[in-house]
């Protein structure tokens, strides 16, 4: 029989202690950081009356518009198709969270670098949904887990929190978004950013509308491409409406000079449960001079959300940047298109074909989108296919996991950067250059 040497208790007492205490600092010295995965919609349009959309205004408590159900063609829908998507990358960031599942990986990585030892980090991933309003169609109010913005509880008139609250409460350091399009006639497909640019575009907007700058200071820059969403107006006058939206929560009338006080957007930075939001009784504000002011005279841009945006960190968030705009929003957004273009080739690569085609990198979309604005976290907005292209829903349905890969691959090289195998016969390489996520020091922690 083999016998163990008596060794006092304190001693095992100070070895687990010991053990406990190195596995502690093992977790603490490898980075964790929060990613939302957010497949875009979820609800439904059919019923205006009672299945209402995103935005819900407190002051004349009624909700501004239907709910948007995403495109569809024949049986395949944007919602089913982005969630699915949505899970797998979240199934592959959580491997991240436990030694085997990094391994995994680890794997993952390699076939993406030349390299063969990795930094170690852990993403804490979080899904915004895992259902459609198809899971419960006999609800009374099936787009309540949907929407974007708060709302009330239609029993209890209690504030419930829309994405954009629980987005912000997980406080991620990147919100990853996807959408797909529908693509007109002679669109290739492919995949396409979705921005919203900062203050100092808005502004410029502004003093283009009031005659105190030139359109060419627009047009000639680089947000000149701007979403038409009003049949019949320029890109420019697009613009200006938005303009006016985002300082007043009104469209402009075509010619700039006014708002639109038939056409109201909300004041959508108090739909939000964050700290940007105005004190109560904001609304004694609204029409007097101010950042609640019905004309651009009158504005002034004060209060909590004005300074936010008026700050240098929604500067780096949406203007300028690698990208030569857009600010790290645009960046982490192609960053990631560029990864799935060079990704999926490398992964379905066979003797008979060696690289299959993707449709390209598309100019991105321009608007006051909800996401990019209102969620402090870099904002990977994509529009990663189009539902009525075969060859955009092939590779987003039959090599799901593929494509997950990618995304979940560049979401590492946006936080650690990843040195990629050289392959000049794809059209598009990642950067593989990490965010400078140190300059925003404490912003992420900084909404609730």
């Amino acid at each position: 029989m083999f016998l163990f040497p008596l060794i006092p208790t304190n001693f095992f007492t100070l070895f687990i202690v010991t053990c406990l205490c190195a596995n502690v600092l093992s977790l603490a010295a490898e980075p964790n950081f929060r990613i939302v995965i957010d497949p875009g919609h979820g609800g439904v349009a059919k019923d205006p009356k009672t299945q209402h959309g995103d935005k819900y205004d407190s002051v004349t408590q009624t909700y501004l518009e239907t709910y948007k159900q995403g495109t569809e063609h024949g049986s395949i829908t944007e919602r089913k198709v982005v969630l699915d998507l949505a899970k797998e990358v979240h199934k592959i960031l959580k491997l991240t969270e436990t030694e085997q599942g990094w391994k995994e990986f680890e794997a993952y990585l390699k076939l993406f670098s030349k390299k063969n030892e990795f930094t170690r980090v852990r993403f804490l991933s979080h899904l915004t949904r895992e259902t459609s309003f198809d899971d419960d169609p006999a609800s009374d109010d099936p787009n309540a887990p949907y929407r974007l913005y708060d709302f009330p509880d239609p029993k209890t008139s209690v504030r419930k929190k829309g994405r954009l609250s629980k987005i912000n409460e997980i406080k991620p350091h990147l919100v990853l978004s996807l959408h797909l399009n529908p693509a007109s006639k002679g669109q290739k497909g492919g995949m396409a950013a979705v921005l919203t640019p900062g203050y100092k575009t808005f502004s410029l907007l502004k003093k283009i509308s009031n005659k105190e700058k030139s359109p060419n200071g627009f047009l000639n820059g680089p947000w000149s491409d701007w979403l038409v969403f009003q049949s019949g107006w320029s890109k420019l006058e697009n613009a200006t409406a938005d303009a006016w939206i985002y300082f007043h929560g009104y469209w402009s009338k075509k010619n700039g000079k006014e708002a639109d006080l038939t056409k109201f957007e909300g004041y959508r930075q108090n739909m939000i449960s964050w700290k940007y939001a105005d004190d109560p009784n904001w609304e004694k504000n609204i029409g007097k001079k101010g950042p609640y002011a019905k004309s651009h005279d009158e504005f002034e841009p004060s209060g909590r959300f004005f300074e936010r945006e008026m700050g240098k960190k929604e500067e780096w968030r949406r203007e300028g940047g690698r990208e030569g705009f857009g600010g790290d929003n645009h960046y982490v957004t192609r960053e990631l298109m560029r990864f799935v273009q060079y990704g999926l080739p490398v992964q379905l690569k066979s003797k008979e074909s060696p690289y299959p085609e993707l449709g390209p990198i598309q100019k991105p979309y321009i608007s006051t989108y909800s996401l990019p604005t209102y969620t402090n976290a870099l904002c990977a907005f994509i529009e990663i296919g189009y539902v009525n292209r075969s060859r955009d829903m092939k590779y987003l349905i039959q090599n799901k996991k593929e494509t997950a890969i990618s995304l979940a691959v560049g979401i590492y090289s946006l936080f650690v950067g990843l040195e990629l195998k050289k392959n000049s016969n794809l059209p598009y390489t990642p950067k593989g250059k990490k965010v400078n996520w140190e300059r925003y020091e404490t912003y992420f922690d900084e909404v609730i």
